[in-house]
């Protein structure tokens, strides 16, 4: 072999290095075996939210919020699928995901069921509230918060983007009620959301599922080639979802604080002076901004 030869192979290696590498490493992911897949609890309260939307009426989702009539009829015909959510509701609930490419094509149907199933709760709670029932209301309304959070437990992002709407409308219904509450139920009901609060997954816990379930439907290369071609649309995507999921923890976080301010205030007759002022007797602890980690700012 020449001189010249062996100089032009040097070179051709120490170009194609890279490239092999990287070939190399498709070849290693593709090899990986599957995460394995959580473990589902026993009994699993989201099968009984999956029976529960099978069971509403056809009315459920076309209902106008300010027709009594329409509402009326909703909740009568959804009684029973509310009672079989609320028991599954009172279980540990876990969405059983799929490593499957075609996974979320088909589980579209189930997140479209359970956004119903959040209208049946609401339903519920506009009725009792115009009966002057404000109690069965706020119920109504914290199993809307309840339901978005249990519903995406497990799942993927696309879960977590339906739990937030859901949380959302549950949560601005809540808010409507809190100047006409006394200060027992307000202290209730912060009690309540703090709880809820506090069994929130967690959004690292919502990026590793999806990560984990990206790796096993697209095995090894495909996952990185497909990488490759989406990020500059993926990653403003994940980041608008993690924007939201902070905004509404905020959100409820300060429903909370309205809820022990004006629990406090009726009691003592003046509104606190901080934060600190609530805890212990009207909040666990002094909640935090999602996004900094530190306490959150209140102005009387």
């Amino acid at each position: 072999m020449t001189r010249k030869t062996r100089n032009w192979l040097i070179t051709l290696l120490i170009l194609a290095s890279p490239f092999l590498f990287f070939l190399g490493l498709l070849f290693f992911w593709a090899g990986e075996p599957l995460p394995p897949l959580a473990p589902l609890p026993n009994p699993n309260g989201y099968d009984d939210l999956l029976k529960a939307q099978q069971m509403l009426s056809n009315d459920t989702g076309e209902y106008n919020e300010t027709n009594t009539a329409q509402v009326q009829k909703v909740v009568a015909a959804d009684a029973a699928a509310l009672s079989l959510a609320r028991a599954g509701l009172s279980n540990a609930c876990r969405v059983p995901i799929q490593y499957s490419r075609s996974y979320i094509s088909n589980h579209l149907e189930e997140l479209a069921g359970t956004k119903r199933l959040a209208r049946a709760f609401v339903a519920e709670g506009l009725l009792v509230e115009a009966e002057g029932r404000t109690g069965d209301a706020i119920r109504s309304y914290l199993d809307t918060i309840r339901l978005g959070n249990e519903s995406s437990r497990g799942g993927l992002l696309i879960d977590e983007l339906v739990g937030i709407a859901i949380e959302a409308i549950g949560a601005a219904h809540l808010q409507t009620l809190v100047p006409h509450l006394d200060a027992k139920t307000c202290r209730e009901t912060a009690a309540a959301l703090e709880t809820l609060d506090a069994r929130r997954q967690t959004w690292d816990e919502v990026m590793q599922q999806e990560n984990s379930w990206s790796h096993a439907a697209y095995r090894g290369w495909r996952y990185e080639l497909l990488w490759l071609a989406s990020r500059k649309s993926v990653t403003p995507a994940i980041a608008a979802t993690k924007r939201k999921f902070n905004q509404q923890e905020m959100r409820e976080r300060q429903l909370m604080i309205d809820l022990a301010a004006r629990a406090y205030e009726l009691d003592k007759g003046h509104p606190p002076a901080n934060l600190a002022d609530l805890v212990p007797d009207y909040l666990k602890a002094v909640p935090q901004d999602p996004v900094t980690g530190t306490n959150i700012v209140y102005t009387p």
